[in-house]
């Protein structure tokens, strides 16, 4: 969720995985995103931030490299923040 002060500053409009949603239509209009998503992008989120994993471990787990661990998540968290705007 996006403060008052957040809103002002578009750097600061960027998705906040940490940060937990506040209520059960948050949740949902999630979870449909996530689902939205390519099958190995909602892995390597599901890994990251459900499991809290590192890259690393993500790529150990998933036998995809580091490096597109990385793009994967970053693609995928720029359609999110693309569809919340």
């Amino acid at each position: 969720m996006l403060t008052t002060s957040q809103t002002a500053d578009p750097v600061a409009t960027q998705i906040d995985p940490s940060h937990p949603l506040t209520s059960e239509e948050d949740r949902e209009r999630m979870s449909r995103m996530l689902d939205e998503l390519p099958e190995n992008q909602q892995q390597v989120i599901r890994l990251k931030f459900h499991s809290g994993l590192k890259y690393r471990e993500i790529s150990e787990a998933t036998g995809l490299s580091v490096s597109n661990v990385g793009f994967l998540l970053h693609t995928a968290l720029q359609k999110l923040r693309d569809q919340l705007q």
